[in-house]
């Protein structure tokens, strides 16, 4: 009777989106606006008001539960990721937020097997943004939970090891089972390695942050704040660091790839990040944070053109 009534409501919510009007010009762009400066609650309650007049699409639905998302209700972000999915089966973007929400929600098995199941039915769909957005995700798990991800996961492993960023012992696996007669792989030379280096992702993995960036994220992450907050916060202990000078650039940079897994579209990390890389000496790193940003910004670009 459930699965009768659940049914039922998923064929009540498609039939909404076929017969549902589009938002007006004018709320579109109230709207976007809202959520591109972050006003996060505001952009909730206008949404609220548009939907309740019976208007709505993808993007404003999904933008409504990213806005949740970035207040910390996870609840209601996952409701309306639901929601979406049962309109929007093919939503990418929906998929991924609801990976993340169970992640940072403790729930990281779950997220794991989302990641998969887009890996396995939507791999070739993936822009080149949200691909780098798994890799920035999964980048810690492929170090931590290497052994896993190769047991349970397989779609998350082969694009990690694609990627480069699945340890060796865990590619080696990999290989043996999609082809069981090939001869193990021969012990990587000093030029592969040097390959698979330049591989990684912009930021490094979270497991090389030292000490005092781990007491700070972890600081940072226990707050009963939104985690447009959070963002904030670790973009202002990052700071602190990054005015020190060269010997905390370290600690700069863990805490922004912190605050880029809370919120891959930040504007304000990924410029602190482009500045720091730029700082740093690796002037392309600097430019792809940048080229990441919403909007041009020509001091910005000014800076690492020097």
């Amino acid at each position: 009777m459930m699965k009768q009534r659940s049914r039922q409501e998923s064929a009540r919510k498609a039939e909404a989106r076929k017969t549902a009007p589009e938002l007006t010009e004018t709320e579109a762009q109230e709207l976007q606006h809202l959520f591109e400066t972050e006003q996060y609650a505001d952009y909730i309650n206008r949404l609220a008001e548009i939907v309740q007049a019976g208007r709505y699409d993808d993007t404003a639905l999904y933008h409504g539960a990213y806005s949740y998302f970035m207040l910390g209700d996870y609840l209601r972000a996952t409701n309306m990721v639901n929601d979406i999915l049962t309109m929007y089966p093919a939503h990418l973007e929906a998929r991924i937020l609801l990976a993340r929400i169970c992640i940072l929600d403790d729930r990281t098995d779950d997220g794991l097997a989302i990641f998969d199941y887009i890996l396995e039915h939507f791999r070739t769909q993936l822009s080149e943004s949200q691909e780098d957005d798994l890799k920035d995700i999964l980048d810690y798990y492929a170090s931590t939970e290497a052994e896993k991800i190769q047991a349970n996961f397989p779609y998350v492993a082969s694009f990690l090891q694609s990627a480069g960023l699945l340890p060796e012992a865990a590619a080696a696996e990999t290989k043996e089972m999609e082809a069981p007669e090939e001869k193990p792989a021969a012990e990587a030379s000093p030029a592969h390695e040097e390959e698979e280096g330049q591989a990684e992702a912009l930021v490094p993995q979270a497991q090389a942050a030292t000490p005092d960036a781990a007491a700070e994220i972890d600081q940072v992450m226990a707050q009963q704040v939104s985690l447009a907050e959070k963002v904030h916060l670790l973009n202002a202990f990052a700071a602190a660091h990054f005015v020190t000078g060269a010997a905390e650039y370290a600690i700069a940079q863990a805490e922004l790839k912190q605050a880029l897994l809370l919120d891959s579209a930040s504007a304000e990390t990924l410029r602190n990040l482009a500045v720091l890389a730029k700082c740093q000496g690796e002037t392309d790193k600097a430019l792809a944070f940048a080229s990441k940003l919403p909007t041009s910004d020509f001091l910005l670009l000014s800076f690492l053109g020097k």
